[in-house]
Parts: C-alpha cells; structure tokens; sequence
C-alpha cells in the first residue's frame, strides 16, 4: 500500500488572486493551493527561501516563511493558523466600493475622502499602494515586449500611481 502525502490532507486547491508582501515591496501572486498551516503560491519575482514574508487577500492576512521555491512557484509556511473558508470566499462588496469610490475621487481630480484613504482592515495607505503599484509597473515595463504592446497602459498606471503618492501626501494632484 503506497504512502500517503499528510501534507496533502486538508488542502484546497484554489486560484485565487493575492499579494506576496515583504520588507522590500509586495509583488501580485496568484494562490494555488491552501491550508490552514501554509500555501502554494505563483508568481513572477518570488522571494528566497527563507525570507519572512505576508500574503495578502482582500482584508485577510498571513505572516509566514518561504520554505522552498521552485521557477516561479514556492511555499509559504503560516506562523499561525488560518481560516480556509475566509481566504476562499469572496472579496466583500465594501471593499469594492472603497476601491471605486478612490479611483472615482482620482478620476474627478478630487482628493479621496479621508475615511477611504486606509482600509480598516489592512492597514494598508494610499501611500502604500502606490509604491506598490509603482513596482507593478517597474516589473511590468522590464516583461519582454510589455512596453511594446501595453505601453499606453503602463503609461496610465504610472500616472496613477503618481496621484495616489500626491493625495497621500496632501498635495493637490
């Protein structure tokens, strides 16, 4: 009788959308299998083994290790347990409308009303997000041809990001 992969048991195989956070910056990863002890993530500019990292997914938040990497996939080792069933569910509609009521304030040249400048749950500033699109961005121009082909929309990114980092500060956008 073959041995059975413990690891395996209580997983869920899932593609869901997230951010792998370090100290340096976060990079968008796309999260591919999860347990309440740890997870399988994809993406493009990984960390080492080792590194300290947090995943991120809508309001939700785990801290953990890199504890292998493999190309662009690597596991992440949970320093605490989590819910499952939250980290699958849904993005919830409030955090849709704080999304479209910055991008609306942005679109208006408006500044974004304070109490939409940080999310409650993640702590996360407009500052923060936009150093995090800034390295979208920077990752982004660097892909073989992206320039090429996408460049009027890196363009606009890069804008963006400059009004966020403007609103932030409080100047005038």
């Amino acid at each position: 009788m073959p041995e059975r992969d413990n690891r395996s048991e209580g997983r869920s195989n899932v593609f869901l959308a997230a951010a792998l956070e370090t100290d340096a910056g976060a990079a968008p990863v796309r999260i591919r299998n999860l347990s309440s002890v740890g997870a399988l993530v994809d993406g493009a500019a990984l960390p080492p083994v080792g590194a300290k990292v947090r995943l991120l997914r809508a309001h939700l938040k785990a801290s953990g290790e890199i504890v292998w990497q493999d190309k662009n996939h690597c596991g992440i080792r949970f320093e605490n347990a989590i819910n499952v069933v939250d980290w699958v569910q849904r993005a919830g509609h409030s955090e849709q409308q704080r999304v479209d009521g910055i991008v609306a304030a942005i679109r208006n040249s408006n500044p974004v009303p304070r109490e939409l400048q940080q999310s409650v749950d993640t702590g996360e500033t407009l500052a923060t997000i936009s150093r995090t699109l800034d390295q979208i961005c920077e990752r982004l121009a660097r892909t073989p041809n992206m320039s090429i082909e996408l460049g009027e929309e890196l363009l606009r990114l890069d804008a963006i990001a400059q009004s966020l980092r403007k609103i932030a500060t409080g100047r005038s956008a």
